[in-house]
């Protein structure tokens, strides 16, 4: 008796849990979380609201760009024993910082580099934060430098400058004390791949734009490119570019490109295929709305009271510029594209709608209203001669004098 319980003690004591590489305490719209089955060897079953994914048979689990639907229970299972549930909340919303692509593509060669940019909005500066990076099933921490987290930065960028790396990589940011979390992920193509498929980290979202490009290592002399989903044509020309106008659930899928090029005039064109990259789609995260009435106005119905506006701005620029924190924006407004967003302590909500500015507005109604007084005063001088010359007439008075005398001014006036 006394042997059947300490055998059962010791099993206990090996009993595989689940647990997730870089823990976060939350977990946000589009993070990308890594499970692990811990103590397993071999085969491993994963389950996910106690439904067996038929695709998971690793140790380890990384699902990308997550959203609500991700939300439930994960378990795992070695050698016929399972694991306890664990747990996972997927926030409805992003987290309070970002990390972003400042040079480079999300999907590189493996003697290229990327640099990214993480920017937090809310905090004042970056004191508190740190970085990691997880590849080949490790996690290495990236020290910020002590400027950096003592003086008044909002902004760190950090590259990966080792030329040996051969799997994907995620970077992940998170303050010491909050544990908000913000995922990255970085694929390496192999060194014999000259054609990529470049997708934009993240989910593509229910009813955003998207857009899918081929790129060639060393040329953009791309004369013919052919887009694949799921292994089958969905588009086929000269264009090096797939734009999908309306995401829908449909365009869920494996993707790839097949690309021919040259690298110079006189040489004859090469074909070749890119790796394929997944495209997962998702419902948006709650998201702010701009409205114009005397300006332009943000509100956010599903955010949380006290969550402040930041506005944002581009006119030939690619990136989002800041453009001040306050609920409506009024006054002189360049010509260009605004948007806004909530933010607040462990949050943010996702961009508004874009706002798109033509014409100055300001210049706009400067140059009506001067207008306007021309127009005004022209009748005016028009009206004037007129009674006049009806009372020169009255009168028996010649009117000759007074009209040459008006179109030479008017004259003199225009020259």
């Amino acid at each position: 008796m006394r042997k059947k319980h300490l055998l059962k003690r010791f099993s206990l004591l090996y009993l595989f849990s689940v647990s997730m590489v870089l823990t976060f305490k939350q977990v946000y719209s589009g993070d990308t979380i890594i499970l692990s089955c811990d103590k397993s060897t071999g085969k491993v079953k994963w389950f996910f609201n106690k439904v067996e994914d038929q695709n998971q048979a690793n140790k380890t689990w990384s699902i990308r760009a997550v959203s609500a639907k991700n939300s439930g229970s994960y378990q795992c299972e070695n050698n016929g024993q399972k694991s306890d549930n664990f747990n996972i909340t997927v926030l409805e919303y992003l987290p309070p910082a970002t990390l972003l692509i400042k040079s480079g593509e999300p999907v590189i060669n493996i003697d290229g580099s990327v640099v990214l940019e993480l920017l937090v909005e809310e905090d004042k500066s970056l004191k508190g934060w740190c970085c990691w990076v997880y590849k080949a099933g490790r996690v290495r921490r990236i020290t910020l430098k002590k400027s950096l987290t003592t003086e008044n930065h909002k902004v760190m960028s950090a590259s990966n400058d080792n030329p040996i790396l051969s799997d994907p990589s995620h970077f992940a940011t998170m303050p010491f004390f909050l544990f908000l979390s913000s995922t990255f992920p970085v694929s390496i193509s192999p060194p014999d791949q000259v054609v990529r498929m470049i997708i934009l980290p993240g989910p593509a979202l229910l009813g955003e734009k998207l857009s899918l490009r081929c790129v060639v290592s060393g040329t953009d002399r791309i004369s013919h490119t052919i887009f694949y989903k799921d292994k089958q044509t969905i588009k086929d020309g000269s264009s090096s570019s797939h734009v999908i106008d309306n995401v829908t659930e449909s365009d869920q899928g494996i993707y790839s490109c097949q690309a021919t090029f040259t690298r110079s005039d006189k040489r004859m064109p090469n074909t070749f295929n890119s790796t394929q990259q997944e495209l997962i789609v998702s419902a948006p995260p709650m998201k702010a709305v701009v409205s114009e009435s005397a300006g332009l106005s943000c509100s956010c119905s599903s955010c949380p009271n006290g969550a402040l506006y930041h506005w944002y701005y581009k006119q030939h620029n690619p990136q989002w510029l800041p453009k001040g924190i306050r609920e409506s924006y009024t006054g002189f407004m360049p010509a260009g594209s605004y948007a806004c967003r909530a933010v607040w302590k462990n949050g943010r909500s996702a961009l508004s709608n874009i706002h798109h500015y033509d014409v100055d507005a300001q210049e706009t109604h400067v140059l009506l209203i001067t207008i306007g007084l021309i127009v005004l005063g022209v009748m005016l001088v028009i009206g004037a001669i007129v009674m006049y010359r009806k009372r020169r007439t009255r009168e028996g008075k010649p009117t000759t004098g007074i009209l040459n005398a008006f179109l030479c001014a008017h004259t003199y006036m225009f020259v």
